[in-house]
């Protein structure tokens, strides 16, 4: 399996404001995780960053997946507790953590098994050309029913709203599962929400258009979606006109 990654920073000139996107591959796995850039208030109980859990999740993550015997949901499950377990002990977890949307795929017994939960997306371009794209949009019918931020941030890992990575550990089985042949996909692309912007905020392109553009030139791509952003609110008034960017194309899946 052949992968390229590339990521991009929402505030590359404030070297205090971390990127909170991290991706990696591992054996036949690779994982994208997007940190929730939400305000401190809804995560006051933890001294953590955002960054520190989206790079000690990765890491947990792909090494939960190096177990074949375990599905992915497993494998998260895994990831969520031994993370919660080395900050439980410093941090009133209850009072709010960091969290993350999660992105996980793994090639076993010739199936592409992927795994989303929340905002970021999976793209899977098939043999015969089409694209399908795999978002989980439990988060945006939340925030479009309730548009109070406390409202939303009560209904994070509830009843009736989203579920995130964060600290509980049953988070994991709401995740959206599935497996695909190798010998039906020609690449696949992991995506955080801050690339497909491109096709849900900036009308830039379609999925297909987004797709073709991870696989030709995805720095123009993201030079894009920074200029649309910009564009769309050239003030800067609003809270978060950019948000990091993350990518992983993943080629030659059936390689050894």
């Amino acid at each position: 399996m052949r992968a390229r990654l590339l990521t991009r920073a929402a505030a590359p000139e404030d070297p205090e404001r971390p990127n909170e996107d991290v991706a990696g591959v591992l054996g036949a796995a690779a994982v994208l995780i997007d940190g929730a850039g939400m305000p401190a208030r809804f995560r006051a109980g933890c001294s953590h960053s955002v960054a520190w859990y989206a790079r000690t999740l990765t890491a947990r993550l792909l090494l939960a997946l190096q177990d074949e015997g375990a599905d992915l949901r497993v494998g998260l499950a895994r990831a969520i507790g031994e993370v919660a377990a080395l900050h439980a002990g410093t941090c009133d977890l209850d009072r709010g953590g960091p969290s993350a949307t999660v992105l996980a795929v793994r090639v076993r017994a010739g199936l592409l098994e992927h795994l989303v939960l929340a905002d970021s997306s999976v793209l899977l371009e098939h043999a015969d050309g089409t694209i399908e794209r795999i978002s989980d949009e439990r988060v945006e019918e939340t925030v479009r029913a309730h548009r109070d931020p406390e409202v939303v941030e009560s209904l994070r890992n509830a009843p009736g709203g989203f579920r995130v990575a964060r600290h509980e550990v049953e988070a994991a089985a709401e995740a959206l599962v599935g497996a695909v042949p190798l010998a039906d996909l020609r690449r696949v692309h992991l995506v955080s929400d801050g690339v497909t912007r491109a096709v849900d905020l900036l009308g830039l392109v379609d999925d297909g258009g987004l797709a073709a553009a991870l696989r030709t030139d995805p720095e123009a791509l993201l030079d894009r979606i920074r200029e649309a952003e910009l564009a769309l609110d050239p003030a800067r008034r609003q809270w978060k006109i950019h948000d990091d960017a993350t990518l992983l194309v993943l080629e030659g899946l059936d390689e050894a």
